[in-house]
Order: structure tokens, then C-alpha cells, then sequence
């Protein structure tokens, strides 16, 4: 197979001239067309690509199951309920978690302009205990904004963040699932809640995926399952179950138990893709790895948004750095639109860049955030092209509030690899503004 690259093809030897080098260029390709083989896209190019493998065949059944788990609990809270019982505070971010926001790059090995560095307008950071807890690592956020036109769920200004559970770092085999952190945007108070599976029996089981994305559409919240599709909770079915039991996951004795978790919010339905990559998700030509998640109120219809996490780059052109796939939104149901039965997407590209961990979409334009170990990464941002600016270390999902014009991530790293303590938590936002893409 030939391929071209971006790289000068003289040789010494050879000592071609410009002109030679451009006809070269223009007959491999010509070749490369009559052969039917896609020619390589430019190094820093979005490009367009068919996305109909990726389609999704939604399967609601878990629906009945949820409503029979509330009958039986008894129980049916509001999120505002959730938030009056909040029991823990966010912080004002010490020293170290500042460090993680883009102002303050301070990478030498990739240098950058003071144009390309942005700044942060806002932020909070959990209470210490999760600030620096090794085995729950934050991953998705959304909010309120997602949730509803007004900005508010209820009375409430929300913001949700998922974790998810590292049995490695945890010292079990018991994997305790998803987490998630509804957090009050006007006290500043915030409460964990336990992400749910019913089962057939009036019982329910923990969710052990990565969490890696989510979307707040009305009353359901979208969190990604990176090699499944896509996992639908109920934000309108919040139950409450008994505490003094720390150790156990449902139905025990008279009683339900969620790992020590007062609330549950119970998954409703599933958007299975149809082949299932290998675990740890690889991606493949047919297949997609749904790594984050955002929502796009730009668009008519609203679109979900799925970003693709790839490690690293790949001579295969149709997973070369990751894919980005949107789904149209229903607006009156807030689940996808279906065809013949599938959740087809509306628009997929290949993105230039590999390990990508948000994507987030707006007026035509991307927004990819790079993920990182212990340094500073990179925001991605354009249509086609794209400019590079400063980003967090361990930024994960992104989320757009509409009302606010800021783009929120939360950054994942409170240890580095040889587990030493960074503490390099936080959850903050910089001015979509402020990022031109070209």
C-alpha cells in the first residue's frame, strides 16, 4: 500500500526538485483514487466519515423493572431532596489543585504562545477525602444547563459528576461501580449517589463501567459505557435506602443497601452498539469505544454528542486518532430519535487528535480536551483545522452551560503514576469565548 505523509519526499541523492515532488504527489494520489483507498487526511484535519456502524438499538425493558424497585422501596425522591441532604462541601481549591487549570502551563518540553493559554473563570474542588481518595476517580460531568432550557433542575442549579471505582487501587475484587456527585452550584453542598441496575427480582446490582461521559436530557442522565453504547438513568426515580451497612449492594434481610450510600438513581434503559469491542475498549473500524459524552443545544435538533478516547495514533485512517459521533435528540421525549428501530447518528468524523477524553460541540465548531498523566495537556479547538491551547492535567469530560458560556471539565489525578500524591483534583471552567477555533 502506498501512503502519503506530510513529510518532504527529496532524498540527498536523488536532489528532486519542488515541482517533481508536487507531480509525484498528485499521481499517487490520482492512484490511490482509482484504487478506491482513501488517501491520508491532512495531519491536523477533522474529517468527515460514515457513521452508520455506529448506530444504537435502544432497549427500554429496564424501565418496568426501575418502576417496580420504587414501588417497592416505597420511595421516589426529587433531586432537590437529594441536594437538602447534601452532606459534604466543596472548597475554595487549595495551591495544588490551581495547579492543575491551563493558566498555569508550565510545559517546556512543548512550548506555547501567551495567546494559546487559557484561563479559568471559575471552579470548585471537592472536600479532602475525595480531593485524595485513590480508588473513586472522577470522570463525566454535566448539569443543569443540559438538563433544562432554564439552566435549573427544580429550584436548583445542579452540576453532576461521575467516578468510578478502581478495584486495583481499592485493594477488592468487589467493584462497587459508578458514582455520582450531585452538587448544589448556589451552597456549595454536595452529596454522592449510587448509579443502579435493576434486576427482575425487585433488587438492584451496582453499574461497573468507567463513567467516562455524561448528558443530563430532561429527566434522563446518558452516562457512557465505553465498549456497551450507552446507560439511561431515571433523575426522576432518585430512591433512598438504608445506610448501616457499608459492605453490601441490595436486597438484605427486610432491607435495601447500596454500599453504604443513602440513594440510588436506577438505569432505565441501555443503547447497545452492535459489535463490542475487546476489554480494555479498543477502538475498530465498525465498532466505537464511548468514552465521553456531551450534549449540543446549538443544533436543530439537539445532538448528543459521543467522543472516542484513542491512545496514541494509528496508520488506520478510519480510527486514526477518534472518532466523534452525534445522535439527534427527540425534543419532546428527550431520548434519541429512532429509525427502523436504531438510533442512526446525524454526523461522525475522525478527529486528528488521539487521547481525547471530552468532546464537545457548539455552533459547527469542536472542542477537544486531551487527557494527561501529571502535566499539562491541550485544548483542541476548530472545524476543520485545528488551533491548540493550554489545557489541564487529567482533564476528563466536558460540559457546556449554555446560560453561562463556560466549558466545565473535571480533572481525574490525584495520584500519579507511581502513586505518589499530586492532588490535582478540580472542577473548573474557562470561557468558550475565549477559545478561537481557526
Amino acid at each position: 500500500m502506498i501512503v502519503l505523509t506530510d513529510q518532504p519526499l527529496l532524498d540527498n541523492s536523488l536532489r528532486m526538485n519542488v515541482d517533481a515532488v508536487k507531480r509525484l504527489g498528485f499521481i499517487v494520489a490520482m492512484l490511490l483514487l482509482a484504487a478506491g483507498t482513501p488517501a491520508a487526511a491532512a495531519p491536523n484535519q477533522i474529517t468527515e466519515r460514515d457513521g452508520s456502524a455506529f448506530s444504537l438499538t435502544p432497549d427500554w425493558s429496564l424501565d418496568t423493572q426501575a418502576a417496580g424497585l420504587a414501588s417497592t422501596l416505597g420511595s421516589r425522591l426529587p433531586v432537590s431532596d437529594v441536594l437538602a441532604a447534601a452532606n459534604r462541601s466543596t472548597n475554595d481549591c487549595s495551591t495544588s489543585r490551581k495547579q492543575a487549570q491551563p493558566e498555569f502551563y508550565d510545559r517546556t518540553d512543548i512550548p506555547l504562545q501567551a495567546n494559546q493559554i487559557l484561563h479559568s473563570s471559575d471552579r470548585f474542588c471537592w472536600d479532602d477525602s475525595d480531593s485524595k481518595v485513590s480508588y473513586w476517580v472522577p470522570q463525566g460531568v454535566t448539569g443543569s444547563s443540559d438538563a433544562d432550557d432554564d439552566g435549573q433542575w427544580g429550584p436548583n442549579k445542579v452540576m453532576a459528576v461521575s467516578w468510578h471505582y478502581d478495584t486495583g487501587k481499592a485493594g477488592t475484587q468487589t467493584d462497587h461501580g459508578a458514582r455520582l456527585s450531585l452538587v448544589d452550584r448556589v451552597s456549595g453542598k454536595y452529596r454522592h449517589v449510587l448509579l443502579v441496575e435493576p434486576t427482575s427480582s425487585s433488587n438492584f446490582r451496582a453499574v461497573p463501567i468507567h463513567a467516562g461521559g455524561l448528558a443530563w436530557l430532561g429527566r434522563y442522565l446518558y452516562v457512557a459505557d465505553t465498549s456497551r453504547g450507552l446507560r439511561v438513568f431515571d433523575m426522576e426515580r432518585v430512591l433512598e435506602v438504608a445506610t448501616d451497612q457499608d459492605d453490601v449492594i441490595g436486597k438484605s434481610g427486610s432491607k435495601y443497601y447500596a454500599y453504604g450510600y443513602r440513594y440510588v438513581v436506577p438505569q432505565v434503559a441501555t443503547y447497545r452498539q452492535a459489535i463490542t469491542p475487546p476489554s480494555p475498549c479498543v477502538p475498530q473500524p465498525n465498532a466505537l469505544c464511548y468514552s465521553s459524552l456531551a450534549l449540543d443545544r446549538s443544533t436543530t435538533p439537539d445532538t448528543l454528542v459521543v467522543g472516542e478516547y484513542r491512545d496514541g495514533r494509528s496508520t488506520d485512517l478510519s480510527i486514526d486518532g477518534g472518532r466523534v459521533v452525534h445522535y439527534d435528540v427527540d425534543a419532546s421525549t428527550r431520548k434519541l430519535a429512532v429509525s427502523s428501530g436504531k438510533a442512526v447518528p446525524s454526523r461522525a468524523v475522525t478527529t486528528p487528535k488521539s487521547n481525547v477524553q471530552g468532546a464537545q460541540t457548539w455552533q459547527g465548531e469542536y472542542y477537544l480536551g486531551r487527557s494527561s498523566a501529571d502535566k499539562h495537556s491541550f485544548m483542541f479547538a476548530g472545524s476543520a483545522d485545528m488551533n491548540t491551547y493550554s489545557w489541564a492535567v487529567g482533564g476528563e469530560d466536558l460540559y457546556y452551560e449554555h446560560g453561562s458560556g463556560l466549558l466545565w471539565t473535571a480533572t481525574e489525578h490525584a495520584f500519579n503514576a507511581a502513586d505518589t500524591l499530586i492532588d490535582k483534583r478540580i472542577v473548573f471552567a474557562v470561557p468558550l469565548a475565549g477559545i478561537a477555533p481557526r
